[in-house]
């Protein structure tokens, strides 16, 4: 089905008549009254200025991850972004039985380059940084700011080893979780902390790996100076291990931090992957989409407390009708520690924190997953996509949607990819509908119907989106959505932007059963 154009006023009149005709009695709280911080939110058209933080990717060197920001401007009118491009030399921190604190945390400041690019109205810029004059060193960040308040900013990281394409951080925290991580044979990860503010920053940071956690002295009381990015390579710290969870806290500032990961060399590429993190715990998150990768699928369940015990219910709903109750997976995440649930046969029992549920649903099924706290003590979670052959790249993180929301936007570099689109609510369908934004041009989907309690996974290929377009999500009720840049084979699920205004506090009911 290609994009069709429509009358602008024939679209109004219908949603207005299907938010007539489903209206619910109550809705979830709005965004004013969430209490936790969101890494990444589009800011209204109203808004006088916006900032944004794109904080992982190389700029020299091997060129395994080289930076490219993509600027979308959704408005009708032409804006402009400044970018600065805060640059390392960050020596090589691969891990050695001489190896130094010191050693690990060592990086070369370099000075802070500056541009100004104009963005068409509904259009996509892409820059790479490296293309920009004056732009040195292995790593780097950009520090976006502009003077349009809904400007959407992701960043795309592209090498011998694979393409990855995620959001941009729109705040900074005093709290990053990354639920999942490896630094197993043949990965590298690394995590880049940015602190933009004049004054430094210090943090503690805590792995949990394999059963074990671990507080590396040179991570206690870290001193991130001002306007400075500094990369932790956590492959040197936390040695072959299949699982790494990740907390970061701050004494005094705030940062972003981003994750790394690398997947095979370039003879046997897996993949490319990076995120930010997630800078609040939640009690319950969903996965829309990455249970019919071609990867191992998993689902990592971090519980950072120091004293509290986490039971979770990781609940698989299919797609198909008839298959009938799913019984919830229940794991006990004690604290300080995470627990992998795998959907595939793991074989030999390698660890107590790796669990099997790949007998819960049959093989072929397609279905998504909800992660619940019963006992109502915030988690961290993500997915994670290990690729088994040199034919797929698609290895890869990404947090679970913790938020839905009735508008959302993200960006297209090329004409392929998918969205899943999860309606959490119990009593009532949604409409949809998707506007593709590409060089001044607005493209227009037909209406989509997604049921109460239930999923829809959309074709971006087959609607005919034009490339380097700006897409904008527009739903009749609050929805989670996650998308897949490239394919099953050589792409990766990860998470789009919900408009600040239209966030609502997650609200999925448990299941029942006869």
């Amino acid at each position: 089905m290609k994009v069709t154009r429509w009358p602008a006023i024939s679209l109004f009149v219908l949603f207005l008549m299907a938010a007539l005709v489903i209206q619910p009695d109550s809705k979830p709280s709005s965004v004013s009254g969430l209490q936790r911080n969101q890494s990444s939110l589009v800011g209204d058209f109203s808004n006088l200025a916006s900032t944004w933080y794109c904080v992982a990717g190389s700029v020299g060197g091997a060129g395994l991850a080289d930076h490219e920001i993509l600027l979308g401007n959704p408005s009708a009118s032409d804006s402009s972004a400044s970018i600065s491009v805060i640059a390392v030399l960050a020596p090589s921190q691969q891990a050695s039985d001489l190896s130094t604190d010191s050693d690990l945390l060592q990086a070369y400041q370099l000075p802070t380059i500056q541009k100004e690019f104009l963005i068409p109205a509904r259009s996509v810029m892409p820059v790479k940084l490296s293309e920009i004059d004056g732009v040195a060193g292995e790593f780097a960040a950009a520090l976006i700011q502009s003077n349009l308040g809904n400007l959407i900013v992701e960043h795309r990281l592209s090498g011998p080893l694979g393409v990855a394409q995620s959001n941009c951080a729109s705040s900074t925290s005093s709290e990053w979780n990354f639920a999942a991580g490896t630094t197993r044979v043949g990965t590298r990860e690394l995590i880049f902390l940015f602190n933009p503010y004049p004054d430094s920053a210090v943090l503690d940071i805590t792995f949990a790996a394999d059963g074990r956690t671990r507080r590396p002295e040179a991570y206690n009381g870290l001193v991130v100076p001002p306007r400075s990015l500094l990369p932790i390579d956590v492959t040197s710290v936390v040695t072959l291990a299949e699982t790494v969870s990740t907390r970061i806290t701050s004494r005094s500032g705030r940062i972003v931090a981003e994750r790394l990961v690398m997947f095979g060399d370039e003879v046997s590429p897996y993949g490319l992957d990076t995120e930010v993190g997630s800078p609040s715990l939640g009690t319950l998150w969903v996965f829309p989409g990455g249970a019919e990768s071609d990867a191992e699928v998993s689902i990592v369940l971090f519980n950072p407390s120091e004293s509290l015990i986490a039971e979770i219910d990781v609940e698989i709903v299919s797609d198909v009708s008839g298959t009938g109750y799913v019984e919830p997976f229940s794991v006990t995440v004690p604290a300080a520690s995470s627990r992998v649930v795998n959907f595939f046969a793991v074989g030999d029992q390698r660890s107590s924190s790796l669990l099997d549920a790949s007998t819960r649903i049959a093989k072929g099924i397609p279905f998504w997953v909800v992660v619940r706290s019963t006992n109502d003590v915030p988690i961290a979670s993500e997915r994670m996509l290990i690729a088994t052959s040199n034919t797929n790249a698609g290895s890869g993180f990404s947090p679970g949607v913790s938020l839905s929301g009735e508008e959302h936007y993200f960006l297209m570099k090329e004409s392929s990819g998918s969205i899943a689109v999860v309606n959490p609510a119990p009593d009532r369908l949604t409409l949809l509908k998707l506007e593709a934004l590409s060089a001044g041009e607005i493209y227009e989907s037909q209406t989509i119907e997604v049921s109460a309690i239930s999923r829809k996974v959309i074709d971006l290929q087959q609607l005919g989106i034009p490339k380097n377009s700006v897409i904008k999500v527009i739903s009749t009720e609050p929805v989670s959505i996650e998308r897949l840049v490239g394919n099953k084979a050589e792409g990766d699920w990860g998470l789009i932007l919900p408009l600040a205004a239209s966030v609502t506090e997650l609200f999925i009911p448990q299941p029942q059963f006869d």
